[in-house]
């Protein structure tokens, strides 16, 4: 299987909002994105990443959050007719990251305009459906022996907070779902968008509960975590019944240029296969923007399992 990993979107901000949209956290999130963020993800980045990664005809692909910036109700309409034109939602999922959840709002003027592209089984035996709110997470996508369990970290927030919670019963049902698919002898793929290691992101925009959760994967297990959040790459692990397992995170994929210690935008290419003597064999490719000539290229590649011995 080649699965595509794109994280933190951000698509512009293409009307402007109205005095009473910002009368709320928004009024500091529009002021940031018309001083900095505006001019730091660019739309034309983002085009380059995608159609690189269609040329790469992948199986599947995950997003990790973070489509929009402000949670502004034009912004979803814009994000929700843009994936609609760009992908099969039949073979794209994704999950609602921080600025999917700027403020609280009526789940069918925002994030909800995404359900297209949040359809799985949310259960053993359940028919595959599309959210109905904000905490009916979360759900799995299988493709042959690949099957990715998409959680939803991204409550609203007050201003100045950008952290996650999964909360108690979310990370049971991951629990859950991550024994049943070891038990049916697939490879797991769980994707969130914040981050599940420890000193990956500040306090203030990190996942509280982060413990738990590394505890249910200690428990039940896990090949592989995505997430995003941070806007470069992390490579980290946690630990699980069969041993270290990676944990990686992506960057922007639409930062026009570097800066500091961001990278252009990025995307991650994974190639997953059983591996008959060692159970499952991951590789990834990151594919890097260059600025100057606007194409795609390798920036690094790596074997994820098995790892070092």
């Amino acid at each position: 299987m080649r699965l595509v990993h794109l994280t933190d979107l951000h698509l512009p901000i293409v009307a402007r909002p109205k005095l009473a949209e910002l009368l709320n956290k928004r009024a500091l999130g529009y002021l940031s994105w018309r001083r900095n963020r505006q001019f730091r993800h660019q739309k034309s980045a983002l085009d380059a990443i995608v159609a690189d990664a269609a040329h790469a005809r992948p199986d599947f692909t995950a997003i990790s959050g973070d489509l929009v910036n402000i949670s502004l109700t034009s912004e979803f309409s814009y994000a929700a007719q843009w994936l609609n034109e760009t992908f099969d939602a039949g073979a794209v999922a994704l999950v609602p990251g921080n600025h999917d959840a700027y403020v609280r709002m009526p789940w069918r003027v925002g994030a909800g305009m995404f359900s297209g592209f949040m359809v799985g089984a949310r259960g053993h035996g359940e028919a595959m459906r599309a959210p109905t709110d904000a905490e009916d997470f979360p759900f799995v996508r299988s493709v042959g022996e690949v099957s990715l369990i998409f959680a939803n970290s991204a409550p609203p927030t007050a201003p100045g907070l950008a952290t996650g919670r999964l909360g108690p019963e979310q990370i049971r049902r991951i629990g859950l779902e991550l024994a049943r698919l070891k038990s049916a002898g697939q490879c797991r793929v769980l994707v969130l968008h914040h981050p599940v290691t420890e000193g990956a992101t500040p306090g203030r925009k990190a996942l509280v509960d982060r413990g738990t959760l590394r505890s249910a994967l200690a428990d039940a297990g896990v090949e592989l975590v995505l997430h995003g959040h941070t806007h470069h790459s992390v490579w980290a692990s946690v630990e699980t019944p069969d041993g270290l397992r990676p944990v990686i995170g992506g960057a922007s994929a639409s930062h026009g240029d570097a800066h500091g210690k961001y990278r252009p935008a990025r995307y991650n290419l994974f190639t997953i296969e059983r591996d008959a003597r060692m159970g499952w064999r991951i590789e990834v490719e990151v594919r890097e923007l260059d600025p100057a000539s606007a194409e795609v290229k390798t920036a690094d590649r790596r074997t994820l399992l098995p790892g070092p011995s």
